[in-house]
C-alpha cells in the first residue's frame, strides 16, 4: 500500500521545510543525547535533521520507506519491528502524520506511551477535523483526499486518548492554513500568501514552540509528557 508510487504521489520522498521546523521543536522538548523513536519515519528526512542530537531509531510500516530511510539517515537505526524496544527506554517519541493512518490508534498509543521513561516527551501531528479547510473544502479537504486516513478523530478524542495512556498534555496547537485554495474565483497564487501568513510566522519565529491556536491549523500539533 505505502509503496514508491504512494510516496511519490504524495511528495513524501522529499525533504520539507515543515520537517526543519519539527526538528527544532523536538530539540527543544527532548533531552539532548537521549533516545528517540520516529514512529512513521517515512523516508527518513526528520531523522536526518536530528542527526547528532539524539540516539535515533526509526520505524515505518512501509518496506520501501524503511529502505529509503536507511540511505537518507544512515546514523539512525531503522527498525523492522518497533515493539521490540524495551519499555521505559525512550526519551522522545515522534509521530508526524502517522496516527491517522492506523485503524486502531487506541491500541497503539498505549504501547508507544509505554516505551517512554518518566519525564519523556511524545509529539504527534494529526489532521484537524475542525479545521477551516474541512469546513470550506469538505470532501476535497486534504484529510479526506487520502483514503488511508482511517482515524480522523476530533481534537477532544485525541486529547482524551493522550491522557488515557498516562501522558500529561503540554499543549495543542495548529500548523496554519496551508491547503489553499480555500475560496472559489480567487487565484490560488493570492490565497497561498494570504492564508499562509500565520503558518509562516510560526515557522520562522525564533521560539521553537508552536503558538497558533488549534483552530488555526489544518493539523493539530500535540505535545505530552510521561508522568
Amino acid at each position: 500500500m505505502y509503496d514508491e508510487q504512494y510516496y511519490e504521489g504524495h511528495r513524501l520522498d522529499e525533504d520539507r521545510i515543515a520537517l526543519w521546523y519539527y526538528a527544532r521543536v523536538v530539540r527543544r522538548l527532548g533531552r539532548a543525547g537521549g533516545r528517540l523513536l520516529d514512529y512513521g519515519c517515512g523516508t527518513g528526512h526528520l531523522l536526518k535533521r536530528l542527526t547528532g542530537a539524539f540516539e535515533s531509531f526509526g520505524y515505518d510500516a512501509s518496506a520501501y520507506a524503511r529502505s529509503r530511510a536507511r540511505l537518507t539517515a544512515p546514523e539512525a537505526v531503522i527498525l523492522e519491528e518497533w515493539a521490540s524496544l524495551p519499555p521505559g527506554s525512550l526519551d522522545v517519541v515522534v509521530a508526524l502524520h502517522t496516527l491517522e493512518h492506523l485503524r486502531r490508534p487506541h491500541a497503539v498509543m498505549p504501547q508507544l506511551a509505554n516505551l517512554l521513561r518518566p519525564g519523556a516527551v511524545f509529539l504527534f501531528v494529526v489532521p484537524n477535523t475542525n479545521s477551516l479547510g474541512r469546513r470550506l473544502k469538505r470532501a476535497n479537504w486534504f484529510g479526506h483526499r487520502d483514503p488511508t486516513h482511517y482515524s480522523l478523530l476530533s481534537q477532544g478524542e485525541w486529547v482524551e486518548l493522550t491522557r488515557r495512556v498516562g501522558l500529561q498534555l503540554l499543549w495543542v496547537s495548529g500548523d496554519g492554513w496551508w491547503d489553499a485554495p480555500y475560496l472559489p474565483l480567487i487565484p490560488t497564487a493570492i490565497q497561498r500568501p494570504l492564508f499562509g501568513a500565520p503558518a509562516a510566522l510560526q515557522l520562522f519565529a525564533p521560539i521553537a514552540r508552536p503558538f497558533l491556536p488549534a483552530s488555526m491549523g489544518e493539523c493539530l500539533i500535540v505535545a505530552a509528557r510521561r508522568v
